[in-house]
């Protein structure tokens, strides 16, 4: 008798455990590891997915076991390799088995069949279609069109299915369906391009990389290259050399947005061996692209963090361009790390991994200066040009009287570019019209009832929005504090940006770009495929628009509001903010047009500002190493952080500073230390109240184990019902 070891499809807790199961003799030599099955499951006997990770020939078990009912398909799912993976990424990340081979695959959809009719016998229509003249008229379409999609003949025609299948009864046509791969880019038509020569820098940082792809129990390279240096060949020349090999090669992007321009010159390069995969997509075209890797059809997967697990069966390379962007770390469980999943596959397939960046985070940097990282580096343009960078004090155009959210030397460079017929970009790290909205008289904010933050003011459609929970409100004639009618709207965001450009240069065409007006499918390339053809003259957006995007003709980018993101209470505030300005920064100047960037601040003397002017990465790096070291704070210490969430304010607190004292407790006598208990950064969210507490450790497993002990322990003597526990190790920002 065999038996399976079946991880159940349910993700409680207390079910994330191997079940086993009596293979029965039907199934003897059908089933594989890695197969998803039905199983009956429960005191019902409930029908349910599970997915087998293990096949034995005993069982550890003294009860009476069930045996699986079906094969939900006809081959496996998961190759071993991968779930290993997932068991590695179940324990690292603190999550069950479960949560992370569904993280693994797409949601698996039904093939998207497409029915097609033709012609047939129709020497013999004229003689059975005499009394239906409808037929008649679908037959001799039939005869100028031959075979065609059932649907558009309905279409065209307006005809019913049942005057079609009256001629399918009467012998003159056939209804035949053919399976459809639903691809969200077309790859077929795409114009194969020849790729630039590569320069003597960057063939360099190729060979390098390429003479690590064929040896295993290697580190990660960290390429190091500057805006507008030639990556994206880079990666293209390595991927190609994996391909030569008969490898395959995944390519993250970011986000979404960069995901256009990324897969264009991929595909114009590769073709057909190209895909691309991310939530953008239905899940129907999710799963036929995963299908086309794991059957070997493509051999290039691009896409933001869930591309990683395509199923590739020889993984050569991954590539993970803009290592530095915190969107390659997951919000929801699981919450892996794009990063260190992808050095877990290089140690389990022998993959080659290079992480790129112009900015490379702060913990990639010292890694490779510690040596656990091999550092590569770009320090040219490939036009050798880089833009002139300005810091305009903002604190002056108040005194000269400018109330513009534009300084005069921004205004006079954005007419300068318009009237030389080149192309601008305004950066702001925010969306919608006005931060918030207030009473002059009383002094009253509009928030949100449910949350606890400000409305946004959201001029289109002239309504205040919560960003936390989506909540609306129309803009009250009156102030609901003190009954006057003196509302006004402060701040800026990329609508109020938009409109000051309409104001000041009625004749530019101007396209904007962030959350709001990228909530439609393909909105992100069709965006900006009309700037690149040159339909606008200027792009506002926000961080979607700040790294990873070549537009030859910009010559200017303004950086409408530096201090937004320096003013965040995150220890890596300064690191963002140079990321973000030197990326966006990198977007003007990239052919043979000299580049301008105006960086509008209060703060010009800050050292994150000086050096992004400077484009200075290793200045501010031992800045700011500096100052992690003093404070105890990554790459030098570990962080966790524990938040409890709950309808009632008052058990949240009470609960939160019990936790804190059972903390405080086992932790004597070690190296652990303690922020907090405090309320989270927005104390409310969704009517939920929000504390946490953060510890600092210098070794990551004991930490994740303290904190985890500390919270069985309360769990022991309190009840923590209608308490939600959220725990991340180095979160991506403070909650």
């Amino acid at each position: 008798m065999k038996y399976a070891e079946v991880i159940i499809g349910l993700k409680a807790k207390e079910l994330d455990r191997i079940y086993y199961y009596i293979i029965p003799d039907k199934l003897i030599g059908l089933i594989e590891v890695g197969m998803r099955v039905s199983v009956p499951f429960g005191r019902g006997n409930r029908k349910t997915e599970g997915y087998v990770i293990g096949i034995c020939d005993e069982a550890p078990t003294k009860h009476t076991l069930k045996e699986i009912s079906a094969l939900k398909d006809g081959f496996p799912v998961f190759s071993k390799e991968r779930i290993e993976l997932a068991k590695w990424m179940a324990n690292k990340y603190y999550c069950t088995l479960t949560e992370c081979l569904q993280c693994i695959i797409p949601k698996i959809a039904k093939d998207k069949t497409v029915k097609y009719i033709s012609p047939c016998n129709m020497e013999n229509a004229e003689a059975l279609l005499k009394r239906s003249k409808r037929q008649a008229e679908i037959a001799e379409f039939l005869k100028k069109t031959g075979r065609i999609e059932l649907d558009r003949l309905m279409s065209e025609l307006n005809v019913s299915s049942a005057s079609v299948l009256g001629l399918v009864e009467k012998g003159l046509a056939v209804i035949d369906e053919t399976e459809v791969i639903r691809d969200f880019y077309k790859a077929t038509n795409a114009e194969k391009k020849n790729s630039p020569t590569p320069t003597a820098d960057q063939q360099r940082v190729i060979n390098e990389v390429v003479s690590d792809l064929e040896y295993t129990g290697k580190k990660p390279f960290l390429l190091m290259g500057v805006t507008g240096s030639g990556k994206t060949l880079v990666y293209m020349e390595i991927v190609d050399k994996a391909l030569k090999m008969g490898k395959q090669a995944i390519v993250l992007v970011p986000e979404i947005s960069l995901t256009p321009q990324t897969v264009q010159r991929f595909i114009e390069r590769f073709g057909e061996l190209v895909s691309v995969t991310h939530s953008g997509m239905t899940d129907g075209e999710r799963y036929d692209q995963w299908k086309k890797a794991r059957t070997g059809r493509i051999s290039v997967m691009i896409g933001p963090r869930s591309a990683l697990f395509a199923p590739f069966d020889n993984l050569g390379v991954v590539i993970i361009d803009e290592e530095h962007e915190k969107t390659y770390k997951s919000d929801i469980s699981p919450k892996y790390d794009a990063i260190e999943t992808a050095i877990k596959l290089q140690e389990i397939y022998g993959t080659t991994v290079v992480l790129g960046s112009a900015t490379p985070s702060i913990n990639s940097y010292y890694k490779a200066l510690q040596g656990e990282y091999r550092l590569l580096e770009l320090k040219n343009r490939i036009n050798m040009k880089f833009p002139d960078i300005y810091a305009v004090d903002m604190r002056d155009e108040i005194v000269l009287g400018n109330k513009s959210m534009f300084s005069i030397r921004l205004q006079k460079a954005i007419g300068e570019a318009l009237a030389d017929k080149k192309q601008v970009i305004l950066f702001l790290n925010r969306r919608g019209h006005s931060t918030f909205v207030s009473c002059r008289k009383c002094g009253y904010v509009f928030g949100c009832e449910s949350c606890s933050v400000n409305y946004t003011y959201h001029k289109r459609e002239n309504k205040l929005v919560c960003h936390y929970c989506g909540a609306e409100e129309d803009i009250p004639e009156v102030c609901p504090g003190c009954g006057s009618k003196y509302i006004k709207y402060f701040g800026i965001g990329t609508e109020k940006i938009m409109a000051e450009v309409n104001k000041l240069f009625p004749e530019a065409r101007v396209l904007r770009m962030d959350a709001d007006t990228t909530k439609t499918r393909d909105s992100h390339r069709q965006i900006l495929s009309a700037f690149a053809r040159g339909e606008a003259d200027v792009l506002v957006g926000t961080q979607m628009i700040a790294k990873g995007l070549d537009f030859p003709r910009v010559v200017l980018v303004g950086v409408v509001a530096a201090d937004m993101s320096l003013n965040s209470s995150d220890f890596r505030a300064a690191e963002n903010t140079f990321q973000l300005i030197t990326q966006v920064a990198g977007r003007a100047g990239r052919a043979d047009n000299v580049g301008k960037v105006l960086i509008q601040t209060y703060m010009p003397e800050n050292y994150c500002i000086q050096y992004a002017k400077k484009n200075d990465y290793v200045s501010f790096y031992k800045e700011e190493i500096e100052f992690r070291r003093q404070m105890k704070y990554p790459p030098f210490t570990n962080l966790c952080t524990i938040l409890f969430s709950g309808e009632d304010e008052k058990t949240v607190i009470t609960r939160i500073h019990e936790l804190a004292a059972i903390l405080e407790f086992y932790g004597k006598g070690k190296n652990y230390e303690r922020i907090g208990p405090a309320a989270a950064m927005v104390s409310k969210i969704h009517d939920k109240y929000r504390h946490r507490i953060i510890i600092k450790g210098l070794e990551e497993e004991k930490l994740k184990n303290y904190a985890f002990y500390c919270l069985n322990k309360l769990r022991e003597r309190e009840d923590m019902g209608g308490i939600s526990v959220n725990v991340t190790i180095n979160p991506k920002y403070i909650p």
